[in-house]
């Protein structure tokens, strides 16, 4: 550790930098002072490894580690970087949002790599907050660049960074990208497009994100140059994992078009040519992501590139948690309204008792009997009484709704929801969730047997127990179990419940399979039936003619059979299900 007393120092002097700070970006900016590490113990604790700053979207707070500071010898830049680490908090990313829109637009740009995303996210918000602050605010950004340079610095992607700042600062050749063996017409002609890119998306940056990144692409494709490059660019990314922590994001499962459609390749737009046009795309940049929709309109990205992309917005996030975000996102604007009741209260008014009657009260209120009685001498004020009433009223009394039993077939032939997108999972969070907001209990259930199931506690009210079980995964057996209604069902219940199974023509062999007791499947199904109380409604994913005796038996039990040939008619089942039995009630 370096001496204690020039630690304090600095700490002492970089304080004192901090309100002007502030004011380079504007005075009536309001943020926490920074926390000051006088270790890389203490940096350590804080997160912060490999810079010497760093920002956190969650808490709107900065982190400077003195020591490393020192013993960079950039001491002398408290305002530049102090400046530019506010940048981040203000101008880009500013926010755990536009950072996720940010990353999500990059990730685009980046097929293959898409792991480098954070990186790349981190180095053009750099590029944006420092020509800033050099250009306009006249900080000495530059010179922060040159304190930091050193030979074991450079790659051809350092020299890329470096040579883009000297285009953007008009500075000499080799001022900041000293080592003049990694200068080619290629980097210098890469550069002098970044360095436009960056003026001319300072005031738009969300939309030049995917150029950038393309234009990067080639200095990071390979693994071991990649590697080699992070190594030393590691010194700078302050705002790579500036979203650890944060719990949900909203609004990030639908695909970004406009996004989709900003991941060009300017080396292409210099020389005039179209997409896929004269030169093989790999001799320049390269090809974007296929954009893949899923789930309603298409319009969703997949559950694997969501779970991805959270996870590099932050880094500790729960996968499950995830997961059932992603599906309850999907599933919002398809639930039933929140229930409101109106009511038209019936009243009577009931004499109570009685008070004085005064000069300022209506005359008709007077009560002349009582007023008598008391003193036969009437004098206003004082003997004059009048009557007071109480409401009884006669309040209407809703419906309860009932509750909802919902069993999955979860067999080998079903999708893992967190690796595809499944219509079943969607439909049953619509109709689990729309029961929630209705007031009903709901018991969820995956089934694949014979081998495995799970299922929630009983019926319940709380969301989170029920998406976990909703979207995992078993993968086991052939057909849904009918032995799963027994619990719930095989004695009548204090609560009606509807029942719904969403199956495929399996189902039948499992009906017809052996117990080995003396009650068959057939008559499980008919006994829950009739002790649900509710309707029983089997989601067939079946061609309408197919098992017609098997139907037909069915439907003598009582139960209604729902038929989709596609998966995506699931979604106009939960929607039409959950409208009718827990919109109105």
């Amino acid at each position: 550790m370096h001496n204690h007393t020039e630690i304090e120092q600095t700490l002492a002097l970089w304080r004192s930098y901090w309100k002007q700070a502030k004011l380079e970006w504007n005075p009536l900016l309001r943020l926490q002072e920074p926390i000051w590490c006088l270790s890389h113990q203490d940096a350590k604790k804080e997160g912060l490894s490999g810079s010497f700053a760093m920002i956190r979207l969650t808490d709107h707070r900065i982190v400077i580690n003195l020591e490393e500071i020192v013993e960079r010898g950039i001491s002398d830049y408290a305002i530049e970087i102090l400046a530019h680490e506010i940048g981040h908090h203000i101008f880009t990313p500013a926010n755990l949002y536009d950072n996720a829109i940010l990353l999500n637009r990059i990730r685009f740009a980046l097929p293959g790599i898409e792991d480098r995303a954070p990186m790349v996210s981190n180095l053009y918000a750099d590029f944006l907050i420092n020509d800033k602050l050099q250009r306009i605010n006249k900080l000495r950004m530059s010179k922060v660049y040159q304190a930091i340079n050193s030979e074991d610095n450079f790659s051809e992607f350092w020299t890329l960074m470096m040579r883009t700042y000297e285009y953007l600062w008009r500075l000499n050749r080799g001022e900041l990208a000293t080592n003049l063996s990694f200068h080619s017409k290629k980097i210098d002609a890469d550069a002098s497009l970044l360095a436009s890119l960056v003026r001319s998306y300072s005031k738009n940056w969300i939309h030049g994100g995917g150029r950038f990144a393309v234009m990067v692409y080639p200095y990071l494709m390979d693994d071991k140059t990649f590697q080699d490059a992070r190594k030393k660019i590691l010194i700078l990314l302050d705002a790579e994992d500036a979203g650890a922590g944060v719990m949900d994001i909203s609004g990030m499962t639908e695909l970004d078009l406009e996004g989709y459609d900003e991941v060009i390749d300017m080396r292409k737009e210099a020389l005039g040519l179209q997409e896929g046009e004269g030169v093989k795309s790999d001799s320049l940049g390269s090809e974007k992501n296929e954009l893949g929709g899923q789930g309603p309109r298409n319009g969703y990205m997949d559950p694997g590139n969501y779970i991805d992309l959270m996870k590099q917005v932050n880094p500790k996030a729960d996968e499950q948690r995830l997961i059932n975000a992603y599906y309850k996102e999907i599933a919002l604007p398809h639930l039933i309204d929140f229930p409101v009741e109106i009511s038209e209260n019936v009243s009577l008014d009931l004499p109570e008792g009685l008070e004085t009657w005064d000069i300022g009260d209506p005359i008709e209120e007077v009560d002349w009997l009582q007023s008598a009685i008391l003193s036969p001498a009437l004098i206003p004020g004082l003997t004059t009484q009048k009557r007071t009433y109480g409401s009884d009223s006669d309040n209407s009394i809703a419906e309860n709704p009932l509750n909802v039993y919902i069993g999955i077939d979860c067999s080998g032939s079903m999708m893992n929801p967190k690796q595809n997108f499944s219509w079943p999972v969607l439909a049953a969070t619509i109709i689990g969730l729309s029961a929630l907001r209705a007031g009903a209990s709901v018991m969820g259930c995956l089934s694949g047997e014979p081998g495995d199931y799970l299922e929630t506690d009983g019926f319940i009210t709380d969301e989170t127990d029920l998406l976990t079980t909703l979207t995992s995964y078993l993968g086991t057996g052939y057909a849904y179990g009918i032995e799963r209604l027994r619990k719930p069902f095989e004695q009548e219940s204090t609560k009606k419940s509807h029942i719904v199974i969403v199956t495929d023509n399996d189902i039948f062999s499992m009906l017809d399979s052996d117990t080995q007791t003396k009650q068959t499947n057939w008559e499980l199904a008919e006994l829950a039936l009739k002790n649900a109380g509710g309707h029983g409604t089997m989601v067939l994913h079946s061609h309408p003619d197919y098992n017609k005796d098997f139907v037909i038996r069915l439907k003598k039990m009582g139960w209604k059979v729902y038929y989709v040939t596609n998966e995506t008619e699931l979604l106009r089942f939960a929607s039409e299900f959950s409208q009718q039995n827990y919109a109105y009630v």
